[in-house]
Formats: structure tokens, sequence, C-alpha cells
């Protein structure tokens, strides 16, 4: 039969056994350095020395078309204005261009950063545009801003009181492309339905009346014309010394 001592004995061996067996805990595993993502690389973005805002004038046939910020704004003798939607932009160094559509069409303005010279006034422009129209192509010449005049003139300007579209009654301004009558007043042009006048020399006669000179171009002749203009209320009146012509203001 088994002593106290050899009980003990047994029990303490049992133990020394046990811590000997314990085993060191794992060691925690070594941070491993997280990858960083590199960042993409862009490509350069593309400028252009045609700006992103500009005019196009061509003559015969007389068309502007003013790029603004979404939309082309297209005028012309006896053409109510067009807001075509700026629906594509292409752009290279020397050139831009813009395709723009109404329920009416589309329309494609191209600009090049290259001399170009007025072919009606001779006044010289920084840049050479086209308006194409489907598969026809009207060449002009195109500017920021105000237009430079011709070389060796000063700018002429016919006061705002004179400006708009004007035409002989409310139905042809509602019409304007079946009528024959319009005229079109800017700062510095007067547009017939078959001739354009350049104005060079605006005299102000009284706060409703000027007197006015233009160099005039349509159906293939060139001539130059004085004329004075006149506004009661909503009536403009054109004088060129025989009997004068009278228009009411069409609504912007």
């Amino acid at each position: 039969m088994p002593t106290r001592a050899s009980i003990a004995i047994s029990v303490m061996v049992l133990w020394l056994a046990g811590c000997n067996d314990r085993r060191d805990p794992a060691p925690a595993p070594t941070p491993q350095p997280t990858a960083t993502r590199q960042p993409t690389a862009t490509s350069k973005p593309i400028t252009s020395t045609v700006p992103d805002q500009i005019t196009v004038t061509t003559n015969e046939p007389f068309y502007s078309a003013k790029v603004a910020a979404d939309a082309v704004l297209l005028t012309g003798v006896d053409l109510p204005e067009r807001r075509l939607k700026i629906v594509d932009r292409t752009i290279a160094a020397d050139r831009r261009s813009w395709t723009a559509r109404d329920d009416r069409g589309t329309l494609i303005v191209s600009v090049i950063r290259s001399p170009c010279k007025d072919d009606m006034s001779g006044a010289p422009r920084d840049f050479t545009g086209t308006l194409t129209f489907g598969d026809r192509t009207v060449r002009g010449c195109a500017f920021t801003g105000t237009p430079a005049p011709p070389l060796g003139e000063t700018a002429a300007t016919i006061p705002a009181t004179f400006l708009g579209e004007w035409n002989i009654d409310a139905a042809a301004c509602a019409s304007p492309a079946t009528s024959i009558d319009g005229v079109r007043v800017t700062p510095s042009e007067i547009l017939f339905h078959e001739s354009a006048g350049r104005v060079t020399n605006v005299e102000p006669l009284a706060t409703d009346r000027v007197r006015i000179t233009a160099d005039y171009d349509g159906e293939g002749e060139r001539w130059t014309a004085t004329q004075t203009l006149r506004v009661t209320g909503d009536r403009l009146t054109i004088a060129t010394g025989g009997r004068p012509i009278s228009r009411v203001r069409c609504p912007d």
C-alpha cells in the first residue's frame, strides 16, 4: 500500500512534468508593408490659341455665327436668329470646332488661328472661320470682341437706339424668312435683303437721328451711300436721298 510520502512524490513529479510541457506562445506575425497605390498618370490638357467664345462672319451669303457658352447663335439677312445647342467640340493647338444642332439641322463652326481679311471691307481679322450646313461650307473670318475696322480707319458705331430687326409690319416680323423687306441694324452694319453696308462714319444729328456713311456690297456690285436714320417710337425711317423707307421694330 503506497505510503503518504510516495503519494506526495508522485504528485510533485506530475506537476513538474506539466510545467515542463508548457509551450511558448506563437510569435506575433511580422507586419507586412501595405502596398501604396501609385497615382495614375493623366494626359496634359490641350490648350489652343483659338478662344472658346468667338464670332464667325461670312459674306454673300451674309451669316454671323456667335459661339456662346453652350450654344451657337446664328443670324443672317432675312434669317431669324437660331440658337443651336452645342453637342460636340474638338480642340487642337491652333484650331477649334463646334458641332451644334436644333430642330432645323446641324451646323459645324470651324476656326483656325490664321490671318484673314474681310473680302468686303478689307478689315483684318486674326482668325479664319468656316460654317458648314450639311454638304455646304461657307468661308469667312472670325474675331473676338468688337471687330477691328479696316486699316487706316477708326471704328464707327451706330447708337443702340437704332439697333435691331426692322420690317414692314408685325406679320413680316413674325415670318422674316418669307419677307424681302427686312432690315437689320448692328453697331457696324446695315443689312438688307440682297445687300450689306459696312458703316464707315456716324454723325449724330439729334438723340433720335444720325447720318451714316456705309460701303455697300451686293449682287456683284459695290457702292457707297450716305443715309439718315431716324427713330420715332417703334418706327425706323431711312432716307437715302430719294423716298425714305419706313420699318417697324420687330420683337427681340
